[in-house]
């Protein structure tokens, strides 16, 4: 099939019509070039699924959000985009997560139902969509990210088990990347950039073409996973927008209106696979019905009294924690998840629930007097040097 296409539409502001959520007054002090600061901001439903609260994410401290989720144009995709955002003070860097899209593609009469467009990989997705979105854009480098891919492995393998069995000769496969760019912003600074995605791509099989010419054959794609950073040159800082990436956290209470649309509109996975409700961010580990409990478990996992603290010790002896089947097979999906999204599990003492914090930091702290957490690799680093009250967090086993 060729690769020329109609490039997809730009990059949608930021929905207007949430309020920008306004973060608590950072913290003042100048921490170690290694530490970040993250504070949880809310991701919110204004009903297109449900009114609800659906995803938690960490930005940078003092940042400004905007945005929700949004209603899709199509449902090439999904059946709701998000269209969210987060602006440094200075409103010269934001991180930023779009709507999913998908696309068709034909040598055959049929009608296609979604916009024409023959990307077969995430790099040529990737290439139009920042040329589209930013039209100045100079790409400056593609990077494949297997964990980006591998993400969606096993909803490619479910969609092709679900070929096999139905007969139809259709090649499945996942893919993810990043790309790198340089522009120069509406105030003729220049900028530069990183989109990334994870996506599937559906390939029938060639057919003979009795009328002559090109083999019949169809193409179906679709991005499950979107995530983006720019700031001036020299300034977009990769470490700190991959941990807002991996801090991405579905509502379970969101998620379980979500499986019940999709269950009504007969959009969920078909008997002996798995079902799965959505990725929302690259490289995101997708909500399914065996993991959606672990979501809501962690965050109630310690808010009863009598339930002791579920950190990692050393000890064998009579008091380690011993776990119920339930408790293991929580624990199974939780692991999971950690290893797709590139995460650690905290348990947090000021608020009794779970986080999960980017895993490439060795330490994180809790700051007592914000919703806010300092990730570090330095093992001497002391909050208290810099006044900050905060309790070191223990992983959970």
């Amino acid at each position: 099939m060729t690769t020329a296409l109609a490039a997809p539409a730009a990059l949608a502001q930021p929905a207007t019509a949430e309020a920008d959520a306004l973060m608590p007054a950072p913290i003042p002090q100048s921490l170690p070039a290694d530490a970040i600061v993250l504070q949880r901001a809310i991701i919110r439903d204004p009903g297109v699924i449900a009114p609800l609260d659906a995803l938690t994410i960490l930005v940078p401290d003092g940042w400004t959000t905007q945005g929700g989720i949004v209603q899709q144009r199509d449902r090439c995709s999904d059946i709701f985009g998000v269209d969210w955002s987060a602006t440094s003070p200075d409103g010269a860097s934001s991180i930023f997560i779009f709507p999913t899209e998908g696309w068709q593609a034909s040598t055959t009469p049929m009608n296609a139902t979604c916009p024409h467009a023959t990307f077969t990989s995430a790099e040529q997705y990737l290439s139009a969509r920042v040329q589209a979105s930013f039209p100045n854009a100079r790409l400056t480098a593609y990077r494949s990210r297997e964990d980006y891919a591998k993400a969606a492995a096993q909803q490619a393998h479910d969609l092709q088990m679900m070929a096999n069995q139905a007969g139809v000769g259709m090649r499945v496969w996942a893919d993810g990347g990043e790309v790198e760019f340089t522009f120069r912003g509406q105030n003729g600074a220049e900028m530069q950039g990183l989109v990334a995605v994870t996506a599937t791509f559906m390939m029938s099989e060639p057919l003979y073409n009795p009328m002559g010419g090109a083999p019949l054959q169809t193409l179906s794609a679709a991005t499950l996973g979107t995530f983006g950073a720019v700031a001036p040159t020299g300034q977009l800082n990769v470490p700190l927008a991959e941990a807002v990436r991996r801090s991405l956290t579905p509502q379970a209470d969101w998620l379980e209106k979500l499986f019940a649309i999709k269950a009504q509109l007969g959009q969920m996975a078909a008997r002996n696979t798995e079902e799965r409700a959505a990725m929302i961010v690259a490289g995101g580990a997708a909500a399914t019905r065996r993991n959606i409990e672990t979501y809501r478990k962690m965050a109630e996992a310690t808010r009863a009294n009598d339930m002791p603290d579920p950190v990692k010790t050393s000890s064998d002896g009579p008091t380690s924690k011993r776990y119920t089947t339930d408790e293991t097979d929580d624990r199974i999906q939780r692991e999971s998840i950690e290893g797709i999204r590139g995460v650690e599990t905290y348990h947090d003492p000021v608020d009794g629930r779970q986080v999960q914090l980017d895993a490439t930091y060795d330490n994180a702290w809790r700051v007592t007097n914000q919703d806010a957490y300092i990730l570090t690799n330095d093992p001497n680093f002391n909050p208290g040097l810099y006044n900050i009250e905060a309790t070191q967090l223990k992983t959970v086993r």
